[in-house]
């Protein structure tokens, strides 16, 4: 009987313990400084948006502010690809597409609500949970962590 790939990482004794942890830590890690430079490309584009425009009688606007979160979401895909490959997280299909998808509403409701270093503790935490999800052991924490993360998260941008 063939199992699948992410079979082998639910019982594979290789994913459990220190390396788990580890696994664990980079992600965050990853999640944490990917929320940072995100955010740095958007406020960079935000204020050039600002500076620009700031003599202008009409309106005005330029690409930068619309071009920030398409770049910055491709930039996360790409850097949690290779970054999870060289962590050996896997299957990664099961991992990035979430977490480039669920991390940007709690980490905006996190940034609106305190500041940007709450924001990157957010992206941080969402990237770990989402990693969580992969090992049968840790997988009602991680999906308790990122539907309680997620939910806040909303309940926050709508009130």
């Amino acid at each position: 009987m063939a199992s699948t790939f992410a079979q082998r990482n639910d019982t594979g004794g290789r994913s459990s313990g220190g390396c788990t942890a580890a696994r664990v830590a980079g992600a965050g890690a990853t999640g944490a400084v990917l929320t940072y430079i995100s955010l740095a490309v958007v406020n960079a584009a935000d204020r050039y948006d600002s500076q620009t425009c700031a003599q202008a009688s009409g309106f005005c606007m330029t690409v930068w502010p619309v071009a920030s979160v398409p770049v910055s979401l491709a930039i996360a895909f790409v850097m949690l690809v290779l970054i999870y490959r060289l962590l050996g997280i896997r299957p990664w299909v099961s991992v990035v597409p979430p977490t480039v998808l669920f991390t940007p509403l709690p980490v905006l409701a996190a940034e609106r609500l305190a500041a940007s270093w709450l924001a990157v503790v957010v992206g941080a935490v969402m990237a770990s949970a989402l990693v969580l999800t992969l090992w049968r052991p840790f997988r009602a924490l991680g999906q308790l962590t990122t539907a309680v993360v997620f939910f806040a998260s909303l309940a926050v941008l709508i009130l």
